[in-house]
């Protein structure tokens, strides 16, 4: 569905970047058996597929002082973020957490989890371009592991920031949040070096104290310091070619170990903070379009990652009190690729085929000791993209060849192939004023090289020295399947212009989809005193079904976005996705949602926007356990420009108005003296900030 969006600063017009266009939704089984004559294609990156892609308005999260994944996808329907403490935030789409999805920043996909109790992720709104998450069919060249879909996160390029004839600016923020008395800034310069090579320096700092709830209280040991840094030149488009190179180191300093876990279980585990959580990314870039050849456009990828959990005297340690303790998982990878476009009579063909490859390493370690297990997969992947008229198909196929040493000295590996097919009607013509598409797909996507999380590595092995083997059983009689992601999708988009008033637009998306894990890997070690002797495929499927609607009205000055999502879960035992025991690092289940935002640009100078995230009392759940109790929370912000030329912009917004008591149905429930409790979202929280722009 095309959404509009309200913007008080206008940006220099970015130039098309082959680099990024990789992973597009649409077009097609084989080439036609015809005469094919070859010239120079154009194409749109939205004209080929792109049904099941939905994209944040970045522009939108940062006009509300966005500061973590929960703000970036608020307005969302697909994707729940869960968890009163930040360094415990994970993605749920459409039920299932991020672990079993594909998640890449700038290209460089992410690895295991270090620590199931914590997130994986954390990205700094400001830095960001673009966001697109993928809920329908995986295609075959958006990489392997995407059980349940995929997100990709894009920075932002000197080239972005630029305004017309600019060869240089600076950006200069500071941002107050009352709910943790959090006070951070930013600085970012970028510029020019000549006509093509763009550079760009960023850097942010949060310095926050303990996080209030709804009602008053505070939550022990959320309190931290937080940093995001970027270092990253682009060549863009000089004779057809592009480069860019990055680095981004992002930290997180303080928060519980048990980041996830409720408070109110208070132990020795809970109480520990003394630790530091990092994400260093690099990646390097490279493509080349040629500019009349329509069979060249190639696209290459080199990335490394890595996250790591560093403890000081922690209580789930093997190591002795006081030793520091890390918790590691670095990968690296890269993808080639070439895009083919070329015509056959009324039919265009887009054709990508390329390789894939990744390498994970988890890694946990002392002062006196070490464990280490590997994982890596190679994928060959084409994928075939046709528009044919008011017809648009798409087809692709994955191979992947993967292993996996584990850290007790047992593997796996194997090859496994994953196929996929969507395709796309317009009903009306062209020249009707109004767009109706039908679409649907099919897809499925492998896991085969998969790492159990660094922190559990010494779980393989017998105290007291952990050294020693545990007697283990892998899979069936000494065989572990893959796992495989089935995704079902279908729907139908409506958008017209002149609805009820000449110069509006309006539109409805309604999806219904499914979503399929089967062969699951159960790796157990829950607990302080939990072993991990077992790695085996789940006897039964994980599934999520459902449906979403969203529907937007707007005008050059207004702009109403609602959406509506509703999903039911279950686990491989057939009962509903819950958030303790072995599902916990599957997904969750979640009431029905409501979001509504609303944007108005009433004056030049002032925007105005309000927020609102009802979720249903959720029922449907295992037996025994209470029900999840539903929540309503609204949310208001104003951005002002008191100068000309759109230098100085300064916003007050308030999250959670009326200060709800509240816990997302994706943040893990704990039974503790009789009830069942778990950790509170943020209460009423005014931020104040304010951007300078140069």
């Amino acid at each position: 569905m095309q959404t509009g969006t309200l913007s008080m600063t206008r940006r220099h017009p970015r130039r098309p970047n082959p680099l990024l266009l990789a992973t597009l939704l649409g077009a097609s089984p084989a080439l036609a058996q015809t005469t094919v004559t070859l010239q120079p294609v154009v194409v749109n990156a939205d004209a080929i597929g792109g049904a099941s892609e939905q994209h944040i308005d970045v522009e939108a999260v940062r006009a509300g002082l966005g500061r973590d994944l929960q703000d970036v996808f608020a307005a969302e329907p697909s994707v729940v973020v869960g968890t009163g403490a930040r360094n415990g935030q994970k993605i749920f789409l459409r039920g299932i957490e991020d672990l079993n999805l594909n998640v890449q920043i700038d290209g460089a996909r992410q690895g295991a989890n270090n620590f199931h109790h914590q997130g994986r992720l954390a990205v700094d709104p400001f830095l960001l371009r673009a966001v697109t998450v993928n809920t329908g069919a995986a295609p075959a060249d958006g990489g392997p592991g995407a059980l349940g879909g995929s997100v990709r996160f894009e920075s932002v390029d000197a080239q972005d920031l630029l305004g017309p004839r600019q060869t240089a600016g600076m950006r200069l923020g500071a941002q107050y949040e009352s709910a943790d008395r959090s006070i951070g800034g930013l600085a970012t310069v970028y510029g020019l070096l000549g006509d093509a090579l763009g550079v760009l320096a960023h850097v942010r700092r949060d310095l926050a104290d303990e996080l209030r709830v709804g009602g008053g209280e505070r939550l022990p040991a959320t309190d931290g310091k937080r940093g995001s840094y970027l270092l990253k030149a682009s060549l863009l488009d000089v004779n057809g070619h592009s480069v860019t190179g990055s680095a981004e180191r992002n930290t997180n300093t303080g928060g519980p170990l048990r980041a996830n876990w409720p408070w109110l279980t208070s132990n020795a585990v809970q109480r520990s903070d003394r630790q530091e959580s990092w994400r260093d990314t690099y990646t390097l870039r490279y493509g080349y379009r040629a500019a009349d050849n329509g069979l060249i456009d190639l696209q290459a990828t080199l990335y490394g990652n890595e996250t790591g959990i560093r403890l000081a005297d922690n209580p789930m340690t093997t190591t002795v009190a006081g030793d520091p303790t890390e918790w590691l998982t670095r990968s690296h990878g890269m993808d080639l690729r070439n895009t083919l476009r070329l015509r056959s009579g009324a039919v265009l063909h887009q054709l990508t085929v390329g390789i894939d490859y990744f390498s994970d390493r988890g890694i946990r370690r002392d002062a006196t000791r070490s464990w280490d297990e590997r994982a890596r997969n190679v994928g060959l992947y084409a994928q075939e993209r046709m528009e044919f008229g008011a017809f648009r198909v798409s087809g692709g196929l994955r191979v992947d060849r993967y292993d996996t040493d584990y850290a007790n000295g047992y593997g796996t590996s194997g090859t496994a192939t994953s196929p996929n097919l969507s395709a796309e009607w317009d009903l009306l013509g062209a020249d009707s004023g109004h767009d109706l598409t039908l679409y649907a797909g099919y897809g499925e996507s492998i896991r085969g090289g998969k790492l159990n999380q660094a922190g559990w590595l010494d779980k393989y092995f017998l105290p007291p020295d952990f050294r020693t083997p545990r007697p283990f059983t892998l899979g069936d009689n000494g065989k572990l399947d893959p796992e495989r992601g089935i995704q079902r999708e279908a729907g139908i988009k409506w958008h017209t212009h002149g609805l009820l008033r000449a110069d509006d637009h309006a539109g409805v998306d309604l999806a219904v989809f499914r979503t399929t894990l089967r062969d699951y890997q159960i790796i157990p070690g829950e607990g302080v005193g939990g072993i991990t002797d077992r790695i085996t495929n789940a006897s039964g499927d994980i599934r999520t079904r459902g449906y979403e609607i969203r529907a937007h009205w707007g005008t050059p000055t207004f702009l109403i976005n609602a959406a509506y999502s509703h999903s039911k879960s279950r686990d491989y035992d057939g009962q509903p996705l819950d958030t303790t025991g072995d599902s916990a690092r599957i997904g969750a289940s979640v009431g029905d949602r409501l979001l509504v935002d609303v944007d108005w640009q009433v004056a030049t100078a002032v925007r105005l926007g309000y927020s609102l995230e009802a979720v249903a009392r959720l029922k449907d759940v295992r037996p025994g356990r209470p029900e999840k109790p539903g929540y309503a929370v609204h949310g208001l912000r104003m951005n002002w420009q008191p100068l000309s030329r759109e230098k100085l912009t300064l916003t007050l917004a308030v999250d959670n108005l009326f200060d709800r008591r509240y816990a997302a149905h994706s943040s893990v429930r704990a039974y503790y003296a009789g009830s069942e409790i778990s950790n509170w979202e943020s209460g009423r929280n005014v931020k104040v900030g304010v951007e300078w722009i140069y």
